[in-house]
Order: structure tokens, then sequence, then C-alpha cells
């Protein structure tokens, strides 16, 4: 890891050296300088947005080109309370890392409105607002129609033989192949399903993320990996694989607490690290590094253990 990682550092300062004409020197000043106070939280309001330049190689051998402002535009969003990030937007700026050509914010904004509209009228229809069911039995039954209504639009949990592919991981390209890993089918399914009336807040399990709904005696998990509503043997399993000693878990246990937005946007960078880890690949994970650094800038709203 260490080795990778002087590598990432290597790259980034020979890349900068190369296309700048810079001397060693003053790339390793730059690269170590304090974020431009531009780049730091603003009132709420329209503000002009200042592009930042950066040269970088586009992966294809044909030289350097010019990385519009994604960065900016993603940590304006990270820098915004909790409540107010939007995640997907989020998730398709830190997508930009692997291919600047595509316009991932349109993209997957165009993908959700029609996949939302779309379990609407099923909710609407499958689960009415008219039938006579308390609260938490209709939360149940949306949780229900979610899982089908995704799956007859194609969505799976992507292969084992393709599991460790960085594809999994960006959110426009689930969005397109239909196939992701748990934690970014977790943000499908959060964002399709709040469409419909759910409310459901994302959990970190061993290897796994999960979706949590319902209180007390109707407290469930939805996996949207495997699309189905976890029993509760599946918990029991689960949750010994944290605490041993977790034998007398009661469904009205609240844990573990809900992940934070940018805490989801963490792991999910993480993921894709791995993968540029496993494959070598120090070019994309120098990219990505500099979106990582800017979810771990301590003057960002921090994920409070």
């Amino acid at each position: 890891m260490q080795g990778f990682c002087e590598r990432v550092r290597r790259y980034t300062t020979s890349r900068m050296h190369c296309v700048s004409g810079m001397s060693r020197r003053a790339v390793q000043k730059r690269l170590h300088r304090p974020i431009p106070s531009a780049f730091q939280q603003r009132p709420l309001g329209k503000l002009p947005i200042h592009q930042q330049r950066v040269s970088i190689v586009d992966g294809k051998g044909h030289g350097p080109q010019q990385l519009f402002p994604s960065m900016v535009h993603f940590e304006m969003e990270i820098s915004k309370p909790d409540d107010d990030i939007d995640l997907p937007k989020a998730a398709a700026l830190l997508a930009l890392h692997a291919n600047t050509k595509i316009n991932t914010v349109r993209f997957v904004q165009k993908e959700l409105s029609r996949l939302k509209a779309g379990f609407r009228a099923h909710a609407e229809k499958n689960v009415p607002l008219a039938a006579p069911l308390p609260e938490s039995c209709r939360e149940k039954a949306l949780v229900g129609a979610l899982c089908d209504f995704l799956k007859a639009d194609g969505f799976e949990g992507c292969s084992p033989a393709n599991y460790y592919r960085a594809e999994n991981s960006l959110l426009h390209s689930v969005l397109s192949k239909k196939r992701g890993n748990p934690i970014s089918l977790a943000l499908l399914y959060h964002e399709v399903g709040q469409a419909g009336g759910l409310c459901l807040k994302g959990v970190k399990f061993p290897r796994h993320c999960l979706l949590r709904f319902g209180s007390g005696d109707m407290l469930g998990l939805l996996d949207p990996f495997s699309n189905h509503v976890l029993s509760r043997n599946e918990v029991y399993k689960l949750i010994a694989h944290i605490d041993p000693h977790a034998a007398n878990w009661e469904p009205n246990w609240d844990w573990p607490a809900p992940l934070p937005k940018k805490v989801f946007l963490k792991h999910m960078a993480s993921n894709l690290q791995n993968v540029y880890q496993r494959d070598d690949n120090t070019e994309l994970a120098t990219r990505l590094a500099r979106y990582m650094d800017l979810l771990d800038e301590p003057h960002l709203h921090a994920y409070a253990h």
C-alpha cells in the first residue's frame, strides 16, 4: 500500500512537471499549497464559479487536456450541511475523475428522474394511499414494491466475476449498465424509493451496505444488492460478524447509525481506490486522490463518530 501511494505521489509530480514545464520544486510546492479561499464554503445564493484549470493526461496517451471545474463543484456540494447535500449529484461529480467527456450529472439526473416517475406511478397503483394499512405495514409494502419495480427495470447486483470493477462504483455507469455493487445500488434504491414516499437510511455492515426502514417491531433491513428484505436469521448472521455477543438483538435495536452522505461518498471513493490499487492504475488513482483529499478536508462538515 505504501509503495502504491508513493508511486501515485511521484506520478502526480512527474505529470505536472511534464505538461506544465515547471521545475520539480515548483510542482512540489503547488501540490502542497493550501486550498484557495475561493474553494471554501460561502453563504447561500448564486455565486460565480471560478474555473481551476488543471493539466492532466486523458488516459489514452493523447497528451494533456484541461480538467473542467468538477472538483470545484464537488467541493461546493459536499461543503453543505449533510441534509442539503445532493448525493446523486455529488456521486456523479466524483465519477468525472474517470472520464471528463461524459456529462455525468446530466445523465444521472435524467435517468433518476425517469426511475422516480416510474416508481411513483407503480407505488400509487400497488400501494394506494386509500388502502387501509397501518403506516408501518405500508412502508414494508412500499419496500416490496420498490424491489419489484427495480427488478423489472433490469437492475441487479454485479456478478462475482465483475465485482471488483470500477464501473460498479460509478453512478452513471450503474444506471447505464443496470449493474452495481452494494453501496452504489443502495444509493439508487434510496433515491428512487424516496420518490414513492419511502424513508430509507443507509447503514454499513461488514462488506455490505444496507438500507434501514421502519421502526420498533417493524424495523427492517433491505439489501439492494440481492433485492430483498433480510429475514431475522439473515440479520443475526450479519450482526454476529460485528459483535459475537449480540445474540439477544431485538428488532427495535436502533444500530448501527445511518451513514451521513459524506461518509457514503467516502466509501464509494475507497472502493474505487481499492480497484485502482489492485489494477496498479496510478493515473486514475492520482485523479481520484484529489477528490478523496476534499472529502477529508477539516473545514468541511465532518462525520461525528
